[in-house]
């Protein structure tokens, strides 16, 4: 396992640890912890904000689209929505392609 992929469950370990704590704003809570968990908040910010413009809705639904063809119409929204956010993170850096295929397998990416 590489060393970014080390610091980063060491990051997941140490939020998962923590005392759960109550918020009515939850990119705020992830902003204010962005130096505590910067991965996670990174991810969190990703996963929580909205496209501020159409474009952005545009992209995603023209990948829906592809991700949708009709090989792979049987797939649930739940894993739709995890195929187009972790295609995100992999285009933003957050993750590998190695990692997920190395997670799917069971196994430690290299």
């Amino acid at each position: 396992m590489s060393s970014g992929n080390i610091d980063t469950r060491d990051e997941l370990d140490r939020y998962l640890a923590a005392d759960c704590e109550s918020t009515s704003d939850t990119l705020r809570w992830w902003q204010e912890r962005r130096h505590i968990y910067p991965r996670l908040s990174r991810m969190a910010m990703n996963y929580l904000s909205i496209p501020p413009t159409s474009v952005d809705v545009e992209r995603v639904f023209s990948r829906g689209r592809l991700l949708l063809s009709h090989i792979r119409n049987g797939l649930s929204a739940r894993s739709v929505r995890a195929l187009l956010c972790l295609g995100e993170w992999v285009r933003l850096g957050f993750l590998t392609e190695k990692d997920i295929i190395a997670c799917l397998r069971g196994t430690k990416s290299e």
